[in-house]
């Protein structure tokens, strides 16, 4: 009987040694997803385009006169300046007026997450990169701007001040929005 112990010793401590001895293979843990908490929610940008020359001469740069009339932009531009993005505002008809400003060296995308200063905030998408449209209500104001991140540190925001109620052939977003994809479809590549 003692034998038979032994035995039963030995196997165990066999068993025990053998499983600790054995090489396994240890996965390391997936690292963690993307987040954009940095960002503040805001989606990156999926590649960077040039706003330096268009920042240069922002009326010259952004629209050419095809794209105003487009627009019905009615005579020339006046170049701005507001919280270091240089600009241009242009009249479109009697009644509405917009802007373009162009940041080149701030992720003004992220920072209008973090603010979000309009009631109405619905991200969307234009020419395949990251926008936000911003109302103020849903009332009489047709006015909206739209902000889009075109570069890792750098952004279009264009403000659109529509005349009369907004309508689906009179929406400030959506003119905001086509005057966005024009600027955007002319920027060069960033290297």
């Amino acid at each position: 009987m003692r034998l038979g112990r032994s035995y039963v010793g030995l196997a165990v401590l066999v068993l025990v040694v053998g499983g600790c001895s054995q090489t396994q293979t240890v996965v390391a843990p997936a690292p963690p997803p993307t987040t954009t908490s940095s960002r503040y929610g805001a989606p990156a940008v999926p590649r960077s385009l040039d706003v330096a020359a268009a920042s240069a001469s922002p009326c010259q740069a952004l629209l050419s006169s095809n794209d105003r009339r487009e627009l019905g932009v009615t005579g020339a531009g006046t170049e701005d300046e507001v919280l270091g993005a240089r600009g241009c505002k242009w009249s479109v008809g009697d009644l509405q007026r917009f802007s373009i400003s162009v940041y080149d060296n701030r992720d003004l995308l992220a920072d209008t997450y973090r603010a979000h200063l309009d009631p109405i905030f619905v991200p969307t998408e234009i020419q395949g990169f990251p926008a936000v449209r911003q109302k103020t209500g849903r009332g009489e104001l047709n006015i909206c701007t739209v902000t889009t991140g075109v570069a890792e540190r750098g952004a279009l925001d264009v403000l659109w001040l529509g005349a009369g109620p907004p309508t689906p052939e009179n929406d400030a977003c959506e003119f905001a929005e086509q005057a966005t994809a024009l600027v955007i479809r002319k920027l060069p590549p960033q290297r």
